[in-house]
């Protein structure tokens, strides 16, 4: 059991796997480029959203699933060890066709769903209407997913770094590691011209995972994807209850009477700017899909870079090469709901020397085989 670990990355993923440690007794210390929840995670709308996300029976949809049912015990015990408020619903999610062709796809959604006993309801037009009066009169029908949910993100990290604290982790940023050298009985971090020295290290960097160097081995293979969130406030009554999907983006309604709209995907590098064409492709569809929001005042653009793995699997697990260097990113479109899971598996693999079956199908090393 390594009695110090080192994490880089303080994003939703990072900050869940430092309390995860902290809370079994490791000394944890995060490094981060920013500041804790300030890159991907400040750009998600919080979605929980495993049956929408994979629609077949995949790998990532039983780690989804999975992370799903842990979350209720999680959002219970980091509001009750930290004493703040976390935005969390159970809410449920629509997913709305709009055409034809989407009516199709939602009726074998919803006989796949039936059949694995998972709980939804089939909603023809009049229907709908009364059930979510904010979707457009023109839907042909809607599914609704009685079991996914959302989460306030930056409520959320601000939690689990809180809780992390509490179990003695020292956050320290900006402070971005540049190098990992592993020894045999530790691993070195580079961090300007700072060093740190740790039994183990975790690479949470999201996007900027590859950019770290490891030396003698190829960083993993993460690419960012821009995402472009719209953050209105909805004019008067009716503003939606639930999760909102369409063909062309999905909606997020929060407390405060907020209404979140994601996400554009582009595949531009590093680049974190807004730009008119991803609004307008925003604004367009959301009007399409809920009229009365092209009237919403617009209050904010809110960009991130989701870190994509190859396969559209997360990479979690240790390097073969470097059994002291474990790895966890990847996660693409799923952090948030992925971050209880993620942190249990990389805190038992560490403290518990727990080799869950899910992390073959999640190694690092998978793309290294191929090559």
């Amino acid at each position: 059991m390594p009695t110090s670990v080192i994490v880089i990355g303080a994003g939703v993923i990072g900050a869940a796997i430092a309390d995860s440690l902290a809370d079994r007794g490791a000394r944890v210390t995060v490094l981060d480029m920013r500041s804790p929840g300030r890159g991907a995670s400040q750009a998600s709308a919080g979605a929980l959203v495993p049956f929408i996300e994979a629609h077949e029976d995949t790998p990532l949809l039983a780690l989804g699933t999975r992370s799903l049912a842990m979350y209720d015990a999680f959002i219970q015990r980091l509001s009750s060890r930290t004493g703040l408020a976390i935005e969390y619903a159970r809410s449920g999610s629509l997913d709305v066709a709009l055409n034809d062709d989407d009516a199709a796809k939602l009726r074998l959604g919803k006989a796949w769903l039936g059949a694995r006993g998972v709980r939804n309801e089939w909603l023809e037009r009049a229907a709908l209407s009364s059930f979510e009066p904010a979707v457009t009169t023109t839907a042909r029908c809607g599914l609704f997913i009685a079991d996914h949910g959302v989460v306030g993100v930056s409520s959320l990290v601000r939690a689990l770094v809180q809780s992390a604290r509490l179990g003695g982790a020292t956050f320290e940023a900006p402070v971005e590691a540049v190098a990992v050298t592993p020894q045999a009985d530790r691993v070195d971090v580079k961090a300007g011209d700072r060093s740190y020295t740790a039994d183990t290290v975790v690479i949470a960097a999201g996007s900027w995972s590859q950019r770290i160097r490891i030396a003698g081995i190829e960083g993993p293979p993460v690419r960012p994807i821009r995402g472009q969130l719209l953050h209105l406030r909805w004019p008067g009554p009716d503003r939606p209850s639930r999760i909102v999907w369409g063909s062309r983006c999905y909606t997020v309604p929060w407390s405060d009477g907020s209404l979140l709209v994601g996400a554009t995907v582009e595949d531009v590098g590093f680049d974190e700017s807004s730009t008119v064409a991803g609004v307008h492709d925003l604004t367009e569809a959301v009007g399409e899909l809920l009229p009365k929001a092209s009237q919403a005042p617009l209050e904010a653009i809110r960009v991130g870079l989701r870190p994509a793995s190859p396969d559209g699997l997360p990479m979690i697990g240790p390097l073969a090469r470097a059994p002291r260097v474990m790895v966890a990113t990847g996660h693409y479109r799923n952090g948030v709901l992925l971050a209880p899971l993620t942190a249990s598996l990389v805190a038992g693999a560490l403290i518990d020397g727990a080799a869950d079956p899910v992390l073959s199908s999640t190694s690092p090393d998978r793309f290294e085989s191929r090559a």
